[in-house]
């Protein structure tokens, strides 16, 4: 498993994983941001490079950005681009938000059906990827997964989001030791009760 950013404390931030990357967005805590960032960027450059030659209403180097931020990013971070690619290509490059060129609203909502659909697409293979990969979990009892990768241990909800690292496997084990040890005292704390009275 490849891990970046464990310069701040130890934190992964990006998992990649020949099947991790698949039932759950690759950036997860704070490095969203600078990618959500870069994916309104980087086509904005683009656009704005091609000013001379690509004039109107034209939103094409923004759709394979949202298709990477639907890959990477949660669907509703890759949402927020797709919305802040249209306010910047229409008050950048259209003049201005209150009074735009005539192609730029049907533009902008081809534009966005197009995200949506890419989005909604990413979000539905994530869950049918889940789904592939837990066919006997029943996701209404909403039961906790632990899985191990490369010594660290990994929890995860049936229906929820992207799994948490709880730390190495000594540190969970004796964790999950303790808590034992503890249910253990107070069962027999309720069941000594219980006969007293």
């Amino acid at each position: 498993m490849l891990r970046c950013g464990e310069l701040l404390g130890g934190a992964t931030l990006i998992h990649i994983h020949p099947t991790r990357w698949i039932r759950s967005p690759l950036a997860i805590g704070w490095l969203a941001l600078p990618i959500a960032a870069a994916a309104v960027a980087i086509p904005t450059l683009i656009r704005a490079a091609m000013a001379g030659v690509v004039t109107g209403c034209e939103f094409t180097p923004y759709l394979p950005f949202v298709l990477l931020s639907a890959i990477l990013l949660r669907w509703w971070q890759a949402a927020a681009v797709a919305v802040t690619s249209v306010a910047i290509m229409g008050g950048l490059f259209q003049g201005s938000l209150m009074h735009p060129m005539s192609c730029f609203l049907p533009a902008a909502g081809m534009f966005l059906t197009s995200s949506a659909a890419m989005i909604g697409m990413a979000v539905l293979v994530r869950r049918l990827f889940r789904a592939l990969q837990n066919p006997g979990a029943d996701e209404s009892e909403g039961g906790i997964v632990f899985s191990l990768e490369q010594g660290l241990v990994w929890a995860s909800w049936y229906g929820q989001g992207a799994p948490v690292r709880l730390g190495t496997r000594r540190k969970v084990a004796h964790m999950m030791e303790d808590f034992l040890a503890q249910e253990e005292l107070a069962q027999r704390l309720t069941s000594r009760n219980g006969r007293g009275s």
